[in-house]
């Protein structure tokens, strides 16, 4: 289960990696906005090579990948009461070259991804569809992308309605979920204590209110498990800066293995009661 969290997703890949390396390979990966787009990139082939390809991906990103405009065209997007403040097409070029697949059910092992729907405020789960309308819709940063129309409906980020999917994936029937969740990690925006602009206060705000969502407990049955990605040691910076990435890698490798350790301590000891 991988949820949103910008800029962090790159320690989603780090993670990843861990599990991959100590052989647990997902059965279905479940994400929401940026987790989404790194849970559609693995289910392809979910393997330690496909990590590697992630990580290239990854590494080689600049904020002008993501979001491409300078301050005066998002300033004459803002005064002319636009929907959006940066324009869509460098990540749909991106995703249409990293997942070229047709449909997202052609993948490897299910894939399922959450939007927003804008009308009704309630989340919308995508099994199929085209990948690149999905995920841009589930990572549609409301504000800053403009809202994603698929069918008749319009979409906006996962992480408005569900930033951190676990009871998607134990409705699912999932025995065991590892849950690489950013969202606790509240550290994505510029300091509070910084001069802010109104672009900065929103980012900080749509953190805040992902991070309480975050906070509720799923509901889970007794055989199933929940495993949770420890916090990360990050210090806080904009969604928007890609400077850190391969720090962040190596903290989401090395909290990656941290949960699997812990998990590993914790039943062994019940395997001895079993038997």
């Amino acid at each position: 289960m991988l949820s949103g969290g910008g800029r962090l997703g790159a320690a989603q890949v780090g993670a990843l990696r861990a599990l991959l390396e100590a052989g647990i390979v997902p059965d279905a990966v479940v994400g929401s906005s940026v987790g989404a787009i790194n849970a559609a990139y693995l289910a392809m082939d979910p393997t330690v090579e496909r990590i590697d390809s992630l990580e290239r991906i990854w590494c080689g990103l600049s904020r002008a990948d993501i979001f491409p405009d300078r301050w005066l065209t998002v300033a004459r997007r803002l005064a002319s009461r636009s929907s959006h403040l940066y324009s869509p097409h460098r990540l749909r070029e991106l995703l249409a070259a990293a997942i070229p697949q047709r449909d997202l059910a052609d993948a490897a092992i299910p894939c399922h991804v959450v939007t927003t729907d804008l009308h009704t405020g309630q989340a919308v789960w995508w099994r199929s569809g085209d990948p690149v309308e999905v995920l841009s819709a589930s990572a549609c940063l409301p504000g800053l992308f403009p809202p994603v129309q698929i069918n008749d409906r319009m979409y906006v980020d996962g992480g408005v309605s569900c930033p951190v999917p676990t009871q998607r994936a134990l409705e699912l029937g999932a025995r065991r979920i590892w849950v690489l969740n950013l969202s606790r990690n509240v550290s994505g925006f510029p300091r509070a204590e910084q001069q802010m602009n109104a672009l900065d206060v929103l980012l900080e705000s749509f953190a805040i209110s992902r991070a309480h969502l975050a906070h509720r407990e799923p509901a889970h049955g007794p055989e199933q498990q929940v495993v949770r990605l420890p916090a990360l040691p990050i210090d806080r910076r904009d969604l928007r800066d890609f400077s850190q990435t391969s720090r962040l890698l190596e903290a989401g490798h090395e909290a990656g293995r941290a949960m699997i350790a812990e998990e590993d301590r914790r039943t062994i000891p019940q395997q001895r009661l079993a038997g």
